[in-house]
């Protein structure tokens, strides 16, 4: 079973921070993070060999690259991409017409993840990966691969939706026009990305090498069509909030994705929270110690009666 994603926001903007500075150790990481959350704008903050960069420079620049996957993510899209290719039709052919466009399909797939997926590419590779597990889940029998291909995809976008929560934080707080233009794009992408996650619990099984009803396939028709149509338009283009609601999938209501909720202050509620933790863990420890050397000290004292 997929597990809903459990990185921190620590964790992810360590992660970005140490895809931006290869040379920057853990423990500057975590220093910077602190710094760029709750620095005041007019802070410099150290980066690397006396390099310095403006508050809101730094919180830019990581959300940024929180917009292209982490190499944990480009991992999880390779596997689905090899995955996918045992699912195809023909899969096992060596010959013919049908083969020829599967392997067209993934070495164009391949060299799109592998030379760093841009953001507007990253939301049509999902659609494209959307529709096959739709179509593939319901056509009778769901086989191992299919299976893992699906888990795959749903662990996938619950770590994306994760990266790009936090960017939308770190992108509000810069209060930019640039950053402004950025949280309306992030925000249309996270819509979608739920709706084809809500889609994928709803209408496929977790279950491997099972039979499926064709009342099954019949009902994953109207939403194969949604997303294939939504393949066909531009990037920021929407189908009709009315056919999303008949569908069971719009997400044009969900309270964080609302303009005016304000995510950087989840970010630093979660932040003092983690700080919290850790500095109640150092003063146990601390204890810890505290006892044993007294311990030692009475048993020194005992014997020395």
């Amino acid at each position: 079973m997929t597990q809903q994603n459990t990185r921190t926001t620590l964790n992810i903007l360590d992660s970005a921070l140490r895809k931006q500075y290869a040379g920057m150790d853990a423990t500057k990481r975590k220093i910077t993070v602190r710094e760029m959350l709750f620095a005041p704008e007019s802070r410099m903050i150290d980066i690397d060999n006396g390099r310095k960069m403006g508050t809101n420079d730094l919180r830019f620049v990581t959300a940024n690259a929180l917009e292209t996957p982490t190499k944990e993510t480009t991992d999880l899209q390779l596997e689905i991409e090899d995955l996918r290719t045992k699912c195809e039709p023909n899969a096992s052919d060596g010959e013919g017409s049908d083969r020829d466009s599967i392997n067209l399909r993934q070495a164009q797939n391949i060299e799109i993840i592998n030379s760093g997926i841009d953001p507007v590419a990253e939301y049509f590779l999902w659609l494209d990966e959307t529709t096959f597990i739709i179509k593939k889940l319901n056509d009778g029998f769901i086989t191992k691969e299919e299976a893992m291909m699906r888990e795959c995809f749903l662990e996938l976008t619950n770590q994306r939706e994760a990266d790009l929560m936090a960017c939308l934080g770190l992108y509000e707080s810069c209060k930019s026009k640039e950053s402004e233009t950025r949280i309306r794009f992030i925000r249309y992408k996270l819509q979608k990305l739920r709706e084809m996650r809500t889609s994928i619990k709803f209408l496929t099984s977790d279950k491997q090498d099972v039979q499926t009803l064709r009342s099954e396939y019949d009902t994953a028709i109207p939403y194969y069509k949604y997303f294939k149509s939504l393949q066909k338009l531009p990037f920021g283009y929407d189908m009709p909030y009315e056919q999303k609601v008949k569908l069971g999938i719009s997400h044009n209501e969900d309270e964080d994705l609302r303009e005016g909720y304000n995510h950087y202050a989840d970010i630093l509620n979660e932040m003092l929270d983690q700080m919290r933790a850790d500095d109640e863990q150092s003063i146990s420890a601390m204890r810890r110690d505290n006892d044993k050397e007294q311990n030692v000290d009475e048993e020194k004292n005992f014997a020395g009666r």
